[in-house]
C-alpha cells in the first residue's frame, strides 16, 4: 500500500501517539484488514476501533460508518500525490510530467505551501475553452446560436425532491381545485440557484427534460472563469456524455488531464496538484445521457474521483426519474418551474429588440391558461418564442401548437443533439408510445383523474403492452415492465411527473387534454363522437372539445352533436324555454348591422341581470337595462362587444344601500332615455316616464316606497318595451342556463377557429344559436 517512510511522517504531522502510530502503519502499510491488525497488536477488535477512532480525528476524518477509511485511505493517497508533484516540480523534469500517474515520488519531504499564482495562470488559460464551450446556446429550430448571457434567466432550485415528497392525494387535489392546473403550486422551499451552488460544495442537480439543466451549468462554468463565482476555483466542464463515449475509455482524470494538456491549459501535473488541493470546480453534465452499456464503469469512476478529490466542488446534472444516482457525499436539488415574473424576464430578453412582440407575446400567454402552463418549462417557452418570432402570434389552431410541444418531448430534443436512449420495451416504437400516452391520458382524463397512483398507472400501461405484437405473457414480467416504462417516459420525456411518492400526473394538463383529444378522433365512430358531444356542459371538457374540433379532418358531424346536447340542457324546463321565446322576441324585432346571433346572446345576458338583480338595486338594474336597449334599436352601428360588457356588468351587479351615487346614475339613466327615445315607442310612454322621474322616492324613503315605485317602474317598460319580466330562477335553473350559455359560447368559438366545416353546416349552426325548441 504505501510506503512506510512516508507513513511515519504522516503520523508524526498529525501528532498520533506511539500506540496510534503503529495501529496506523500497520493498518495503511500493508493491505490487512481490521482484525488482522488487532490480532498482530496483540489488543481487542474494541481498542483497536478506539485506536482508529483517534486517528480519524487526528487527521479531521468526520462522519461515521466504514465510510471513514476509505476517506482516510484518499487522504493519504492524496498526500502522497501532493508530494509527487513538489518533487516532480524541483526536478523540473518534462517527461516525468508526462507520465504523471506512474511517476515514483520521492518522500523526502511534503509540501507545505500551494502555488496561488498557479491557479490564476491556469484560470486565465482555460476562460477562452469555457468561453468556447458555454458561452451560446442554440436548440430546436434557431437559425443561429444565442448569446448566453444575453438570454440567460435566474433560476430557482427545491431543497425537496418533488417526488419524495409525502403528500397525500388530496393534498396534491386541493392544490389544482384552488387554480394551479397540476399541483406545480407546491414549491415550497425554494431557493435562487445561485444561492444554492454558493453554499454547497458537491450537488447533484436534478430537473425535467428541458428544465434548464445545462444552461444552469454552462452560464455558472462561464461566472467561474469571468471571476463571478467561486473566484479562487478552476472550472473544468466536461459533457459526460462525450467522455463515457470515447473508444479508449479513459478515466476521468486521464480524460480531464489529456483535455486540459491538449488546450495548453495545464500540465499534467499541475491538474493534479491543482486537484489535490482542492482548487477546482468539476461541471459534470448529463449524467443520464451515458448510453446503458457505459454507465456502470462512468458511475463507478464518477463516484471514485469524487471521494479521491473530495476538496474540490462538484456539480453533476442529470434528469428526474433517471436511475437513482447515489454519491453519498452530494445534495440534491431539483430545478423548479418557470413563475410569471421569470417567464416575463426571459421573453423581455428574446425580444430585446421587439418590445412590441414582448407586449404582445406576455398578453398572449395570460389570456390562455394552457400556453401558460407550457411557458413555466425553458425549453417550452424557447419554443413558444420561436413560434411567436416566427408568426408575431400563435397558432389559431392550438392543437398545432400543441402537436408541436409535444414532438419536441418526445423526439426531437434528444434526436437534434444524437443522443441514444436506451429502449426499455423492444416492441414500443414511438408511435406506439405516443398511443399509450393517449390511451393514458383518456383514461385517467375520464375518470377526472389529473394525479394517479403508480399502481394504477402500471395497470394502464399493462393492459396496453400485452395487447403489442410478441408481447410476454408472464404477469409478473408485464409489471416489472410497466414499471421500466414509467421510468422511461418520466426521465426520456418528461411527459410523466412524480408529483409526490408513487403518485404521478401528465407533465401539463395541456398534454393530458391533447392526448385525450387525440385518442378520442382517432377512435371517431358514431358513439364515441356522441360520448364527446355530451360533455358540452362540463367545464373540464371544454378544452377538449377545442382541440378535438381543430384536430379533425371535418367537424361537421361533431359540432351537430355539440348544438344538439347543447339545446338538451333547457329542452325539458318550460320556463327557460318561455325566457328563450322572449331573447328571440327581443332580436328579431330589431334591425341592425349584426348577427342574429350577437343580438340573441345581448338579450339573454340583459335578461340573466335582470333576473339576479335583488330588490335595492332593481331599479338602477332597469333603469341602465333600458338604456342598452335603445342604444341597440337606435344606433346600428352599435358595437356589440361593449354592449356584451355592459350587458354583463348589470348581470354581476352586486348589492348595494340606496345612496346618493346609485339615487344620480338613476336619475342620469332615466332622462337619458326620455331625451332620447324619439320615435323610439309611443308618445305614452314618455309621459309615464315623466310621471315617474318627478315620482321618484328619495334616499330618505321606506323599502316599501321604493318597491311600490319600482312596480310601477317595471309595469310600463314590460308594456311599452318587453323589458323587465322577473324570471324568478331558481338557483337550479341559473346554474342550467349558465351552463347553456357556456356551452353556446363554445360552439361560437369553434365556428370563428380554423376548423374546417361544410358552409352549409356552419349556417345551419348559427341560425339555430341560442333559440327554442319551438322554432327549430
Amino acid at each position: 500500500m504505501f510506503p512506510q517512510k512516508f507513513l511515519a511522517k504522516l503520523a508524526q504531522n498529525h501528532q498520533l501517539s506511539a500506540d496510534q502510530e503503529r495501529v496506523f502503519l500497520l493498518r495503511f502499510s500493508e493491505n490487512r484488514d481490521d482484525r488482522e491488525v488487532a490480532n498482530l497488536l496483540e489488543i481487542s477488535e474494541e481498542a483497536y476501533r478506539k485506536r482508529m477512532g483517534e486517528i480519524y480525528r487526528k487527521f479531521d476524518i468526520g462522519g461515521k460508518g466504514p465510510g471513514k477509511n476509505n476517506r482516510l485511505f484518499h487522504a493519504i493517497q492524496n498526500q502522497l500525490e501532493a508530494e509527487t508533484v513538489v518533487t516532480a516540480n524541483l526536478a523540473n523534469n518534462s517527461s516525468e510530467a508526462k507520465s504523471s500517474v506512474n511517476y515514483i515520488p520521492n518522500f523526502s519531504n511534503l509540501p507545505d505551501h500551494f502555488d496561488e499564482e498557479l491557479v490564476l495562470q491556469i484560470r486565465d488559460r482555460s476562460r477562452q475553452i469555457i468561453q468556447e464551450r458555454c458561452a451560446t446556446m442554440r436548440v430546436l429550430d434557431m437559425s443561429h446560436p444565442l448569446n448566453l448571457e444575453e438570454i440567460y434567466t435566474g433560476t430557482d432550485l427545491l431543497e425537496k425532491i418533488t417526488g419524495r415528497r409525502r403528500l397525500g392525494m388530496s393534498e396534491l387535489l386541493a392544490t389544482y381545485q384552488s387554480g394551479d392546473r397540476l399541483g406545480i403550486a407546491i414549491n415550497e422551499n425554494r431557493v435562487s440557484s445561485i444561492e444554492a451552488l454558493s453554499r454547497n460544495k458537491k450537488i447533484m442537480l436534478l430537473g425535467k427534460p428541458g428544465a434548464g439543466k445545462t444552461t444552469l451549468l454552462k452560464f455558472t462554468a462561464l461566472k467561474c472563469s469571468q471571476g463571478e463565482f467561486s473566484s479562487d476555483l478552476v472550472p473544468i466542464f466536461v459533457t459526460l456524455r462525450q467522455y463515457a463515449g470515447m473508444d479508449s475509455q479513459p478515466s476521468i482524470l486521464d480524460y480531464v488531464i489529456e483535455d486540459l494538456h491538449s488546450h495548453d491549459i495545464a500540465k499534467p501535473l499541475e491538474i493534479k496538484q491543482l486537484l489535490i488541493h482542492g482548487r477546482a470546480i468539476l461541471f459534470w453534465d448529463g449524467l443520464d445521457e451515458v448510453r446503458e452499456s457505459d454507465l456502470h464503469r462512468v458511475l463507478e469512476d464518477l463516484r471514485s474521483f469524487s471521494e479521491k478529490y473530495y476538496n474540490n466542488r462538484f456539480i453533476i446534472t442529470s434528469r428526474l426519474g433517471a436511475q437513482e444516482y447515489i454519491f453519498e457525499k452530494f445534495t440534491e436539488f431539483e430545478l423548479a418551474n418557470f413563475q410569471p415574473l421569470q417567464i416575463s424576464h426571459f421573453t423581455k430578453r428574446w425580444f430585446a429588440e421587439n418590445s412590441r412582440h414582448v407586449e404582445l407575446f406576455l398578453q398572449k400567454i395570460e389570456s390562455n391558461r394552457p400556453i401558460q402552463e407550457l411557458a413555466t418549462n425553458p425549453l417550452l417557452l424557447t419554443l413558444l418564442c420561436l413560434v411567436f418570432d416566427e408568426c408575431g402570434d400563435f397558432p389559431t389552431n392550438r392543437s398545432e401548437l400543441y402537436r408541436e410541444g409535444l414532438d419536441v418531448l418526445l423526439k426531437k430534443w434528444d434526436a437534434k443533439r444524437n443522443i441514444e436512449r436506451h429502449q426499455l420495451y423492444k416492441n414500443l416504437s414511438m408511435q406506439r408510445k405516443e398511443d399509450l400516452l393517449a390511451q393514458v391520458a383518456y383514461t385517467t382524463f375520464n375518470q377526472g383523474d389529473y394525479f394517479f397512483r403508480q399502481v394504477d398507472l402500471e395497470r394502464y400501461i399493462t393492459d396496453y403492452i400485452r395487447n403489442l405484437p410478441k408481447a410476454n405473457t408472464n404477469e409478473e414480467e408485464l409489471h416489472l415492465d410497466s414499471a421500466a416504462i414509467i421510468k422511461a417516459i418520466e426521465s426520456q420525456h418528461g411527459l410523466f411527473v412524480e408529483r409526490a411518492k408513487g403518485i404521478y400526473s401528465f407533465s401539463h394538463l395541456t398534454f393530458q387534454e391533447y392526448l385525450t383529444a387525440r385518442e378520442l378522433i382517432y377512435n371517431g365512430n358514431q358513439q364515441t363522437l356522441l360520448f364527446l358531444a355530451s360533455k358540452i356542459s362540463e367545464e373540464r371538457w371544454q378544452d377538449v372539445l377545442r382541440l378535438a374540433v381543430s384536430m379533425m379532418r371535418t367537424a361537421d358531424e361533431l359540432l351537430l352533436l355539440m348544438q344538439s346536447q347543447c339545446n338538451l340542457i333547457l329542452a325539458e324546463d318550460e320556463q327557460l324555454q318561455s325566457f328563450l321565446d322572449w331573447v328571440n322576441q327581443k332580436a328579431s324585432s330589431i334591425s341592425i348591422n349584426g348577427s342574429m346571433r350577437s343580438i340573441r346572446a345581448f338579450y339573454l345576458t340583459l335578461g340573466r341581470g335582470l333576473s339576479q338583480s335583488t330588490p335595492m338595486n332593481a331599479a338602477n338594474v332597469l333603469a341602465r337595462t333600458l338604456v342598452l336597449d335603445l342604444d341597440l334599436c337606435q344606433n346600428h352601428n352599435l358595437n356589440l362587444e361593449l354592449a356584451f360588457d355592459l350587458a354583463h356588468s348589470l348581470e354581476t351587479h352586486e348589492e348595494e344601500n340606496i345612496g346618493l351615487d346609485l339615487e344620480l346614475d338613476l336619475s342620469l339613466a332615466l332622462e337619458y332615455v326620455l331625451e332620447n327615445q324619439k320615435d323610439y315607442q309611443a308618445l305614452s310612454f314618455s309621459e309615464s316616464l315623466k310621471r315617474l322621474i318627478e315620482s321618484r322616492p328619495h334616499r330618505e324613503s321606506t323599502d316599501a316606497e321604493w318597491q311600490n315605485w319600482i312596480s310601477e317602474l317595471r309595469e310600463q317598460t314590460m308594456r311599452y318595451q318587453n323589458i323587465g319580466k322577473v324570471w324568478n330562477f331558481s338557483d337550479e335553473q341559473m346554474l342550467k342556463l349558465h351552463q347553456y350559455c357556456e356551452a353556446n359560447k363554445l360552439i361560437v368559438e369553434c365556428l370563428d377557429s380554423d376548423c374546417y366545416l361544410n358552409q352549409a353546416t356552419r349556417l345551419k349552426i348559427e341560425q339555430n344559436l341560442l333559440l327554442p325548441k319551438s322554432i327549430m
